[in-house]
């Protein structure tokens, strides 16, 4: 939102100068992203509170800043409405519609611009102005934060009914040059022909106010947010109106608001009233009364409060503060003589709170009052003090192993990093994912502020490209970094039933050339993620290997197919690593790297158990080599895990130890040599045993790949 600093010291004192009120502005959660001059003065751009409809206004912002001086809040001039027996009929069909007036007014003197110094306002915002009758409108939504619409009377036939859109109609939104459907069930402002205005989001075209427009309809309402946002979404418009209606309006300045353009129009554009002022609507206020206990306050912001501190506070944010024990009921705070003694015992040292209309959206609860009194306060102005530490429990098994897991990525020079649990649309296609993929389906959100949060993550690869990315804008190409996080994958039979979520360890390696070697060839940070597998399964004593790549994974095609691998646990796959694919690396924009990404369950890392010293065989293990020739369709990893599975129990590792490559007969061969180490406790195999087991598993080596052209070299 853009406010014109001018303007805003008409509603209240601010400190001198654009760094004090900056300072101010941000201190008090509105934050200010930047100060532009403009011939109307400074316009500063804020950034408001997501739950906060509000903020929106000079008023709201003006509220705030109350909160935090005490200076008095100066309101503009509105006209007071009376309520009555209006001359256009009006009607609510919808439990969506809060609160809806209609005040019509009609011209009685030449039309003329509203004063230069209100006209201002609203280009200050970035906003032209159209004509007084728009322009009062859109005035009155900057001022007060309460949205309304005028619409061309003449051109409405019958009755203004409030109802639920049917199916198959269609409207004519403001600023579009052809008819849109208008989903099933949104709320929508008709008359008996036509749709004259999506409620909340947009006005019609053919009800618009022009400089022919003799008489207005002005409207003035409050709807439900959760029935704007969708409709808002659903439809593809975003407007001023949709952006505070769908954080929660003030029911009760449907009228003020009103009032607000009506005394605009009538003091400068040449317009009447005529007649009394329609409200219709059920919404009541439920006069939701709060208890603040003044010492509980107290240490929970660690600062001295008195019952008087509280309610001067507490009164500046626009809450009625009663004593402690009287009630509210529509003639006031009274003090029923039934007022059981418990209810007293609870409330004693405590404040009665009553929250104004305008806050029922956001305040629900007795810690939520404690929040404005640290706004009141200052969170600067608070004293930093440490919990109270008790003597804790031994940390478990689960935290032991994941400090030893950080032990072994930090000492291999990775840096943990922390990542958002939401991306954009635009992920999907930067990773090669269309519909029926694995990965194609997630959680939405229905609310997202930026595109670049309407979808929850269902892998963390997106994230770990973003992380290299970002670390190469900045020219630093060898980032090594970690994450623990989570992914949500849609599924409506879990038991929160939306999704199911899976914690997951990925971690993400660069380099251009190796560093601190005498080789300057290009490394292949696969093989360090591999040996930073085998690394924790040592450390954890978890069975951990790599082995051949799996294609039922969903991160398979998103990964280099020669260049990737499987994370496995007794043979199971936990995890996968491996080079990101070429194609998804330049969606990214990235040249010249080549990234590698590791991802793995963190459940497998932190459930196991912490290994134990185990006493050496008295006998050294016996070692056999094993070379074989390999064409290029056949991995060595493949082959590794083939042996592992096939030999004896006491078959302890299998090792790759070299590899060979050389051309025959015009063609590239691997030679690769494994190493097979057997275990000889107590001296109990002989050399014969240890032979036969090798000769078994040549032959099994043999029989699984022999016909992709593996030989024994």
């Amino acid at each position: 939102m853009k406010i014109l600093e001018r303007h805003l010291r008409d509603y209240i004192d601010l400190p001198s100068g654009a760094r004090a009120v900056r300072d101010l502005l941000d201190d008090i959660g509105i934050e200010v992203k930047r100060i532009a001059p403009s011939q109307h003065g400074d316009v500063y751009t804020v950034e408001l509170l997501a739950n906060r409809g509000d903020h929106a206004s000079y008023a709201g912002i003006a509220r705030e800043v109350c909160g935090r001086t005490g200076s008095p809040i100066r309101l503009p001039a509105i006209t007071e409405l009376q309520v009555g027996d209006a001359p256009w009929e009006v009607r609510i069909e919808s439990p969506a519609c809060l609160r809806y007036s209609l005040t019509l007014l009609e011209r009685v003197a030449a039309p003329s611009p509203l004063p230069a110094t209100l006209r201002h306002i609203i280009e200050a915002t970035g906003g032209h102005t159209v004509g007084p009758e728009v322009d009062a409108t859109n005035l009155a939504n900057l001022e007060l934060g309460q949205p309304t619409h005028a619409f061309d009377a003449d051109t409405i036939v019958g009755a203004v009914t409030v109802r639920a859109a049917r199916a198959g109609e269609t409207c004519l939104p403001l600023f579009q040059q052809t008819r849109v459907p208008v989903p099933e069930g949104a709320l929508v402002i008709a008359d008996d022909e036509k749709i004259l205005a999506v409620a909340g989001v947009i006005g019609c075209d053919e009800s618009k106010t022009t400089d022919a427009t003799k008489r207005i309809l002005l409207e003035s309402a409050t709807f439900e947010p959760v029935s704007v946002r969708k409709t808002a979404r659903a439809m593809g418009i975003q407007t001023d109106s949709s952006a505070r209606f769908e954080r929660g309006s003030d029911p009760s300045m449907v009228i003020p608001g009103a009032g607000r353009v009506v005394y605009l129009l009538e003091s400068s554009a040449g317009y009447r009233r005529v007649g009394a002022t329609a409200l219709v609507g059920d919404w009541v206020n439920p006069n939701r009364i709060l208890p603040v206990n003044i010492p509980a306050a107290g240490n929970f912001l660690v600062y001295p409060l008195s019952d008087s501190d509280v309610r001067e506070r507490l009164t500046r944010y626009g809450f009625e503060v009663s004593p402690t024990w009287p009630m509210w009921s529509e003639e006031g705070w009274t003090t029923p003589d039934n007022l059981e003694d418990a209810w007293r015992s609870s409330l004693r040292h405590s404040v009665l709170v009553r929250v104004p209309a305008g806050r029922l959206w956001d305040v629900e609860t007795s810690q939520d009052l404690y929040e404005e009194l640290a706004k009141s306060i200052g969170y600067n102005a608070t004293p930093e003090t440490l919990p109270p530490v008790d003597k804790g429990g031994l940390p478990s098994d689960a935290e032991r192993n994941k400090a030893i897991v950080e032990q072994v990525l930090v000492g291999n020079g990775f840096f943990e990093v922390f990542t958002d649990g939401f991306y954009g649309r635009v992920v999907r296609e930067r990773l090669g994912i269309t519909e029926g993929h694995p990965l194609w389906a997630h959680v939405e959100t229905q609310n997202a502020l930026e595109r670049g949060y309407s979808l929850l993550k269902n892998n963390t690869l997106a994230q770990a490209i973003d992380t290299v990315d970002a670390n190469l804008r900045v020219r630093n190409a060898d980032i090594r970094a970690y994450e623990w996080t989570r992914t949500f994958h849609p599924d409506p039979t879990a038991e929160n039933g939306v999704c199911r979520e899976r914690k997951v360890l990925w971690a993400v390696g660069n380099a251009r050339k190796e560093t601190g070697n005498w080789s300057d060839r290009e490394p292949s940070l696969v093989w360090l993620m591999s040996g930073l597998v085998e690394e924790l399964g040592a450390t954890l004593g978890l069975p951990l290997t790599v082995g051949e790549a799996d294609p039922t994974a969903p991160l398979y095609g998103c990964l280099h197919p020669g260049r990737q691998g499987s994370v496995l646990l007794n043979g199971r796959r936990v995890g996968v690593l491996g080079e990101i694919h070429p194609t998804v690396v330049r969606n990214y924009k990235i040249k010249q790297d080549r990234p590698c990404y590791l991802e793995i369950d963190s459940d497998v890392l932190t459930s196991g158990r912490r290994p134990t010293f185990m006493e050496p065989d008295d006998v050294h293990p016996s070692v056999r080599s094993l070379a074989f020739t390999l064409p290029g369709t056949v991995r060595a990893g493949a082959i590794a895990e083939h042996m592992r599975r096939s030999g004896p129990p006491w078959l302890t590792h299998v090792d790759i130890v070299d590899l060979f490559s050389h051309v025959a007969d015009g063609t590239p061969v691997r030679t690769v040599t494994f190493e097979l180490t057997y275990s000889n406790q107590a001296a109990a195999r002989s050399a014969d045993e240890v032979n036969a087991a090798s000769e078994y598993l040549i032959d099994a080596v043999a029989q699984r790949f022999g016909d992709a052209g593996v030989k024994l070299r």
